[in-house]
């Protein structure tokens, strides 16, 4: 399938200071552009999105941000009130 151009209208601006796949967008190689979907294709060309990066730097880092959020999530759960 081809591109359609309905990436231009649902691209998202890049965050400073967070990962893409951090804040939860997936991105399109072929439309070159990241989105906040919850499928795991492209709306525009019907490719499949990657939901994580690439290189192994940015998919540790990735990781140990989810290892960090998973753990405050224990915490909050064990705090008595």
């Amino acid at each position: 399938m081809v591109c359609r151009n309905l990436c231009e209208r649902l691209y998202f601006k890049t965050v400073f200071g967070k990962s893409h796949y951090e804040s939860g967008k997936k991105y399109c190689r072929r439309c070159e552009v990241y989105y906040c979907h919850d499928g795991v294709f492209c709306s525009c060309c019907g490719m499949a999105l990657r939901m994580s990066p690439t290189n192994k730097r940015d998919k540790e880092k990735l990781r140990q941000i989810e290892l960090r959020e998973e753990q405050d999530r224990i915490r909050a759960v064990k705090i008595p009130n």
